[in-house]
């Protein structure tokens, strides 16, 4: 099988971070729909992220859920492996902070896309699973209303070799940049472990990044970051009910996209339901 046979490229719509990968929109010549290629040079990619590669695939087979990502078609060629999967019209969570939404979506959408992702995670944690992805940039959208969980290579089983729930003390240590998603609990790396609440935790995380444009934690070094989570410091909300007001002579001495910011936070108020889930939701852990 030739992969152009059956699919027409049209263009170049992603790239992942973690590995030499680009998303493509593609037309499938049989059926005449619209679906996604994650197209991996695997001639360049690690032994490490080869295995990484090969669990994703592995987990996204066995996964069947409204609110899941999987793939429906995988293959090899000339070096490269191609990963078919639906394709999501809207992009992610992050694609759409980016071109329309650069301080934060809407609450509404925001309570409908966290419900989707929490039926994504029941499901996960009912298979025994931690998945420890949870981001706006896994969070995947279509123009029907779907909200679907991607992101699936660092999913681990809560299960031990006697096949008996227990706390998980493995630490993803290739995916540095997910950091600021994941719990005190998987990140202080003690005798405790952890368990299917850390992926609540980061829903939370989740949740702020939603709102507020970009996740909590992101603007400071990893040391600082992981004190200030070990510390027990809460990311909220940012609306005029948690971000005092400043000076109109202290903005004008600001930076212009500051300014920006301080006013879009200004103006807009979230309900007090959705700042107490937000605070549930980070304590949950």
């Amino acid at each position: 099988m030739v992969i152009r046979d059956d699919y027409a490229f049209y263009r170049l719509i992603g790239k992942c971070n973690f590995s030499n990968t680009n998303i493509y929109l593609v037309k499938c010549k049989a059926s005449n729909t619209l679906l996604a290629v994650k197209e991996t040079d695997l001639d360049s990619a690690s032994t490490e992220c080869f295995k990484f590669l090969q669990q994703e695939l592995w987990i996204s087979r066995s996964l069947c859920h409204k609110n899941v990502l999987v793939h429906n078609q995988t293959l090899i060629e000339n070096g490269k492996l191609y990963v078919v999967s639906e394709m999501m019209d809207y992009g992610s969570c992050t694609d759409l902070m980016e071109s329309h939404f650069k301080y934060g979506l809407p609450e509404l959408v925001i309570a409908y896309t966290l419900r989707e992702v929490l039926n994504a995670l029941e499901y996960i944690h009912s298979l025994q699973c931690i998945h420890r992805g949870v981001k706006a940039s896994h969070i995947v959208l279509s123009s029907d209303g779907s909200v679907k969980l991607s992101g699936h290579r660092n999913m681990i089983s809560v299960l031990n070799k006697d096949f008996r729930s227990a706390p998980v003390h493995d630490y993803p240590r290739h995916d540095t940049f997910l950091l600021p998603w994941l719990s005190p609990e998987i990140l202080q790396q003690n005798m405790q472990g952890y368990g299917p609440e850390s992926d609540i935790y980061s829903l939370g995380i989740t949740a702020c990044e939603l709102a507020n444009g970009h996740a909590p934690f992101t603007d400071m070094p990893s040391t600082q970051m992981l004190l200030e989570k070990l510390n027990g410091t809460m990311p909220c909300l940012l609306d005029k009910t948690t971000v005092p007001l400043t000076n109109d002579s202290v903005l004008e001495n600001m930076d212009p996209n500051i300014q920006e910011q301080h006013h879009a936070t200004g103006v807009r108020s979230f309900s007090p339901a959705f700042h107490k889930v937000n605070l549930f939701l980070v304590l949950f852990s």
